[in-house]
């Protein structure tokens, strides 16, 4: 783990929530090919090790994640990609799919998941992640906040039946992280908040560290969720 990891911001979400995908893959592992929808820098690439072919798709803007980074798109969305939401690949041209922190982007999430659905192959795993209680991020486009029954109930109409969820959190973990990510907009903010910002973030950052005891405390306070879905065969 890189030390920018380490004193970013949002190491405590970003920790649990990679504890949380490596649950989530060692419960349901995938092998053979895979997508990743919305990929930005393929930031969980690394935990899908017996995965042969990992690609992603994204925006040509595509949000760029300093904390994990493990490729760059291969694929970009067609130009007709937000008003037709259908993805460029045959049916069943993959394995197993993934969109991590997409979700809650999609204005059309029935669609998002018809659409993994569709491009994988009988038996294979969509592998998904988003936030739950967390700050406004990347507005306008910022739509919704999904719980795992919400979840359960888009898949099924999908075609996609539940494997497993996982959820990060707990009361401590999910206040310290919205009181640093608030400080982090204070500071961006610039000027004389800039400087106070910095004076308080090693506090902020040790309240990280001493809440990471605490993430399993409260669990139906949920931070953020991940879940794995399997195609009906």
């Amino acid at each position: 783990m890189s030390l920018r990891v380490l004193v970013s911001p949002f190491f405590l979400t970003r920790y649990l929530l990679r504890r949380a995908l490596r649950e989530a893959v060692a419960a349901a592992p995938a092998t053979g090919s895979l997508i990743d929808v919305g990929c930005g820098q393929k930031p969980h690439r690394d935990l899908f090790q017996n995965v042969q072919k990992y690609e992603g798709i994204d925006f040509a803007g595509f949000s760029v994640n300093k904390d994990f980074a493990t490729g760059a798109p291969d694929f970009t969305f067609p130009p007709d990609y937000t008003t037709t939401w259908i993805l460029p690949f045959a049916e069943g041209s993959y394995d197993h799919a993934a969109a991590f922190e997409v979700l809650e982007h999609h204005p059309e999430p029935a669609m998002a998941l018809r659409e993994l659905a569709r491009v994988i192959r009988p038996g294979g795993h969509v592998y998904l992640s988003w936030p739950f209680i967390f700050p406004l991020h990347e507005e306008p486009h910022d739509y919704f906040r999904y719980t795992h029954h919400c979840l359960r109930r888009l898949a099924d109409a999908a075609g996609l039946e539940s494997v497993g969820f996982w959820r990060t959190g707990g009361v401590v973990p999910t206040v310290v992280t919205l009181l640093t990510g608030n400080l982090a907009l204070f500071h961006d903010r610039g000027g004389w908040r800039r400087v106070v910002a910095l004076l308080l973030y090693p506090l902020f950052l040790g309240l990280q560290y001493l809440a990471l005891p605490f993430a399993r405390l409260g669990r139906r306070t949920v931070l953020s969720y991940v879940a794995v879905l399997r195609k009906r065969g």
